[in-house]
């Protein structure tokens, strides 16, 4: 993901507040490890956990309590209830408790198949393989939802190059894991910290008729972005997706991967968006295929509100000095 896991994270899994309330420390990294080696090893040990983990964080942390809360009047497009913001705060801790629990379990995979034995089903995909007949390759975009690995696995399944970009996350022990599973799924790992030169390599992936693969849901610092209408509010959102179609002349197609039974996913191909060049820039200014990206992202968001994995606030409406 392109975010800092590890605020997240440790939020998620009940550190104490004052190894939160700092900078990412040691103590933090220790507990992570220890996290997801029980994910690993032992399963079943944050299975019986959760409650409680869940519990303890929706008490003890006043920011995932107020984040939640924030990020869900724009989400439900009104003001929720204190009983119902706390439910919806336990349920969006919980996901992500899964989602942390996912990851430590993925380090024990020794094959794709073990991922694809986790894929439910992968809806659309016969409209996919039609839009990529063009041969202009294809820039997937998709959200903080489910199991990202799981999503990959399925897409290797009918392409044979496949490009993530990503920015190394700053604790070690989640990006040995992520890149172990790349490893094992066949993918190529495009960090985005190269600046430029990874700008190229993915143009020219794309040109040879190859897919990447990127997060649009939201935009890092210094990225460039721009504020889109999103459900209830705006959101800021990365414009690098839009800039390599237009450059490439690939098309873009949002996937997501949702929860489903047994901890299994189902994969969703979306309509393809294709980015004209040549087009007048609109009178809003709102850039036509970020806001299709956007439209995509709203209908999954409002449909599977507590799976999206988002502990800070997303929208604009709620951070200082933003505009729309």
């Amino acid at each position: 993901m392109t975010i800092d896991h590890r605020q997240e994270v440790a939020a998620a899994v009940a550190l104490p507040a004052e190894a939160t309330a700092r900078p990412p420390s040691r103590v933090v990294d220790a507990w992570l490890s220890l996290l997801f080696f029980a994910a690993r090893v032992a399963p079943w040990l944050l299975t019986i956990l959760r409650p409680f983990a869940i519990r303890v964080t929706t008490w003890s942390s006043r920011a995932v309590r107020q984040n939640t809360r924030c990020n869900a009047r724009w989400i439900f497009g009104r003001e929720l209830s204190d009983r119902e913001a706390r439910r919806f705060a336990r349920n969006v801790v919980g996901s992500f408790y899964d989602f942390v629990t996912d990851v430590g379990r993925s380090s024990a995979s020794e094959t794709a198949g073990d991922f694809l034995r986790r894929l439910e089903s992968d809806d659309g995909r016969q409209q996919y393989l039609e839009t990529r007949k063009a041969g202009r390759g294809a820039v997937l975009v998709t959200a903080h939802m489910g199991a990202f690995e799981v999503g990959l696995a399925a897409l290797r399944q009918v392409e044979q190059d496949v490009h993530v970009v990503f920015k190394r996350d700053a604790f070690a022990g989640f990006e040995r894991i992520r890149s172990r599973v790349r490893q094992i799924l066949g993918v190529h790992e495009a960090p985005i910290d190269h600046g430029f030169a990874s700008l190229v390599k993915l143009r020219d992936a794309l040109l040879a008729d190859q897919v990447v693969v990127m997060q649009a849901d939201r935009a890092m610092a210094g990225q460039r972005s721009q504020v889109v209408p999103f459900l209830s509010g705006h959101a800021r959102l990365p414009l690098g997706p839009v800039k390599l179609a237009a450059l490439t002349g690939s098309p873009i197609v949002p996937v997501f991967v949702v929860p489903s039974a047994r901890g299994r996913f189902k994969v969703f191909l979306c309509d393809a968006i294709h980015v004209d060049p040549d087009a007048l820039a609109p009178s809003d200014g709102v850039d036509p295929a970020l806001r299709a990206i956007a439209k995509a992202m709203e209908s999954f968001v409002s449909r599977y509100p507590e799976q999206w994995l988002v502990l800070d606030r997303v929208f604009v409406e709620d951070t200082a000095g933003a505009e729309h």
